[in-house]
């Protein structure tokens, strides 16, 4: 089964009458249409002056991120979704620009995307300049990108630290509080610019397995217009690697969001643009406990509080247990057990209050019923191993990977995960 989409400007003609027509608003002046709530317009105004090829790079990423969540996944998992996006220059995303941005999506989401471009007039305004920058780095509300905005607090750099958030507000106020503990503690002040984009009604697809690449764009476009060279992913290798815990969880069947692959491939859709951004993680080799002993040596017991307000779970399923709350990290999912994980490499006190630890009762009951597959793996996994097979089960690395490394580096990760109590 086939679904098409149109994504265009609130105020464009639609190209595809077959297609379901997304409509963006031009600028972040405007209301929210019946599809497209956001913050930042088709004109990209809230990012300054970014270049052409970059602005058309987050009409895609956008674009398909709103496709993605708008399409029901079957239960065979895979979907088709044939994407029309209205660009200023749609010449490079109909030739080889548009195969690597169909080949990147395939890759993160699993699904068979095919990609149309089609001319759209460039808005009447012109964002003023911004100041320059040497770095934009990603502030997602987690655990590592605290950590890895508090590893460079030291540094003169002068950084952007770019959100996205969704209509989750549990998610956005994360961010919030990550931003305001880092406010006033570096060497240059805090610049953050938070970007929220979203289909207006409730998502019919609960993944949303594109975001990392809308994150990606919008960085990139961020740092184009900033003239930075270079966009920051602070994520522990563990997680980015995301190795199968059992054998039926390999391929894009573990998400691929980070993971070294992902990035290669966004590098070689930004090369072939001629956009002068490389994406990078600096922290490709170290666990999640390692990332976190390495902010705390440099931030002491406060970054310890501030954790404790991030959000790793990937459910945020609270509100769904009798006495729940919808803003807990649960717990026992795989991403919370490797936060959990993270607090037993070091001494580091864990102060998260976990969905697990908060409910009682058959509410209680309820929890561990619904995570008995990922404590399960978890569990064997831990007791057979991780090894090179494993890690390439999730997908090819980029060739100057040291494989050696990544297997030590998942091995630490499971020691870590090992030393969490399961129920």
């Amino acid at each position: 089964m086939t679904t098409a989409y149109e994504v265009l400007p609130h105020d464009g003609q639609q190209h595809e009458p077959s297609a379901t027509a997304l409509h963006w608003p031009r600028t972040r002046t405007h209301s929210p249409t019946p599809a497209v709530t956001c913050t930042l317009g088709w004109d990209l105004d809230l990012l300054g002056p970014v270049p052409a090829a970059a602005a058309d790079l987050v009409r895609i990423a956008a674009s398909a991120y709103l496709a993605d969540r708008s399409a029901r996944r079957p239960t065979t998992f895979a979907r088709t979704i044939d994407l029309t996006v209205h660009t200023v220059d749609p010449d490079p995303w109909n030739a080889s620009s548009g195969r690597l941005a169909e080949e990147l999506l395939s890759w993160l989401t699993g699904d068979a995307w095919h990609l149309q471009a089609v001319p759209a007039a460039p808005g009447g305004h012109r964002p003023a300049p911004i100041p320059d920058a040497d770095d934009v780095m990603l502030l997602s509300g987690g655990l590592d990108s605290l950590c890895g905005a508090a590893d460079h607090l030291g540094d003169t750099a002068t950084r952007i630290h770019l959100s996205h958030y969704d209509g989750s507000t549990v998610i956005r106020h994360a961010q919030q509080q990550t931003s305001a503990w880092l406010s006033g503690r570096g060497r240059q002040p805090l610049r953050h610019l938070s970007v929220k984009l979203c289909q207006t009604n409730t998502a019919a697809e609960s993944s949303s397995r594109s975001r990392s690449l809308l994150f990606a764009a919008l960085a990139s476009a961020m740092a184009a217009s900033a003239s930075s060279p270079q966009v920051t992913v602070p994520e522990n290798g563990f997680t980015s690697i995301n190795p199968p815990l059992t054998a039926a969880r390999g391929g894009a069947l573990s998400t691929r969001s980070t993971h070294p692959g992902t990035f290669a491939r966004i590098n070689e859709l930004l090369a072939s643009l001629d956009i002068p951004v490389t994406v990078a993680n600096p922290y490709a080799y170290l666990t999640k406990g390692q990332l976190l002993a390495r902010a705390c040596d440099r931030e002491g017991q406060s970054l310890l509080q501030a954790g404790a307000a991030t959000l790793s779970c990937s459910k945020l399923d609270g509100n769904w247990y009798p006495g729940g709350d919808p803003t807990l990290n649960c717990g026992l999912c795989l991403a919370c057990l490797v936060r959990r994980g993270s607090f037993t490499a070091g001494p580091h006190h864990d102060a998260t209050t976990y969905l697990v630890h908060h409910l009682t009762g058959a509410a209680h009951q309820l929890l561990l019923d619904r995570r008995r597959k990922d404590v399960h793996d978890v569990r064997q996994a831990i007791a057979r191993g991780i090894d090179d097979t494993d890690i390439l089960a999730v997908g090819e690395l980029p060739p100057d990977t040291d494989l050696d490394a990544v297997v030590d580096m998942c091995q630490r990760g499971l020691q870590e995960l090992n030393h969490v109590p399961l129920p």
